[in-house]
């Protein structure tokens, strides 16, 4: 039976339609990293081709300091962000600067995603990940940090070697602020965070409840606007992805590494993104305030499927045919 869902923090309604479903291992594609080497010759990001590309060859870090490195800090080669002059325009149409800085995030084997990385290098990333957020924060235009990862071409992947990409952005993405804004409606009327009472009431039911560990809770999402969209939120109340602790980064690694895993194994290694949510800069009394309304957490969705078609963009409405109940229990059988 169809049934319209709405994201109880954005609002945003979807249509959960299972008569256009598939069965779940249906949505098994071909990898995206089948047959590649461990190194390609050809690969700017390969070790060993640091100097192949004098635009690439420039690193911010790398880890650790030699040519053995197993994670890469460079410059985006084609930045769609600038250090230049800060101006906005305020007529009829408001425009600004493009003003932010754009990094890449490189692992060190052509063929290994992150579901076949070992747990050292997963955590080993997120901790880098944490420095470069840090980093940027001391620049006062920046206000928010996007992180994110594409996995395959049809994902947005121009290169396949795996690698993450960093944007620190002079304003809050929209999508964001629509988070921000609906978790702080629903503190104003409950006094607690929106997405703590979602994580109990999905544990009370375990519908939806793909894994679970002492750190953190991963769960099909509710209003799913795609197939196996998944959200993987931690158990203690953090506003920030940057404020993690050792031992939360070490479990995230871990499930982080188990979700793209199981995705890799059941459909076939798709293509697929995930990426922070996470609270802006303290820049004003607001941020303090969103503190305790806000809660940080990564999204991973899995491009499979039909791409979105007229219905979608025309009403504004995604059609999901495949359940999230269904997903989870797919996701969860061993």
């Amino acid at each position: 039976m169809s049934e319209f869902r709405q994201n109880p923090i954005t609002k945003q309604w979807v249509l959960i339609a299972p008569a256009r479903a598939k069965r779940p291992e249906d949505y098994s594609s071909r990898s995206v990293m089948k047959d590649l080497p461990e190194l390609d010759p050809e690969c700017v990001f390969c070790p060993g081709n640091e100097d192949k590309n004098p635009d690439m060859c420039i690193d911010v870090c790398r880890i650790p300091n030699d040519k053995n490195w197993d994670v890469r800090v460079i410059k985006n080669k084609y930045p769609a962000l600038e250090h230049i002059k800060i101006y906005s325009n305020r007529d009829f149409y408001n425009s600004r600067a493009g003003y932010g800085e754009s990094e890449v995030i490189i692992t060190r084997k052509h063929n290994e995603p992150v579901a076949l990385q070992s747990l050292a290098t997963v955590e080993k990333t997120l901790e880098i990940l944490i420095e470069r957020i840090n980093e940027a924060k001391g620049d006062p235009k920046v206000a928010y940090v996007q992180i994110f990862h594409n996995h395959g071409r049809d994902a947005g992947a121009s290169l396949i070697h795996p690698h993450y990409q960093l944007f620190a952005l002079p304003m809050v993405p929209p999508h964001i602020h629509s988070e921000i804004a609906g978790c702080q409606h629903y503190y104003n009327l409950n006094k607690k965070c929106i997405y703590c009472d979602i994580m109990k009431e999905e544990l009370a039911h375990k519908d939806r409840v793909v894994y679970e560990n002492d750190h953190f809770v991963v769960l099909s999402a509710y209003a799913s606007r795609k197939p196996f969209e998944t959200w993987i939120l931690p158990k203690r109340h953090s506003a920030r992805f940057e404020d993690m602790t050792a031992e939360e980064r070490k479990h995230l690694a871990f499930v982080l590494k188990t979700v793209v895993g199981q995705l890799y194994i059941k459909l076939s290694d798709p293509p697929l993104n995930f990426y922070t949510h996470t609270l802006p800069f303290h820049r004003d009394a607001h941020t303090i305030l969103e503190q305790d309304s806000y809660h940080w957490h990564l999204t991973v969705f899995p491009h499979v499927g039909l791409p979105w078609g007229g219905f979608e963009y025309a009403a504004g409405l995604p059609v999901n045919p495949m359940p999230p109940e269904m997903t989870a229990a797919f996701l969860r059988k061993k």
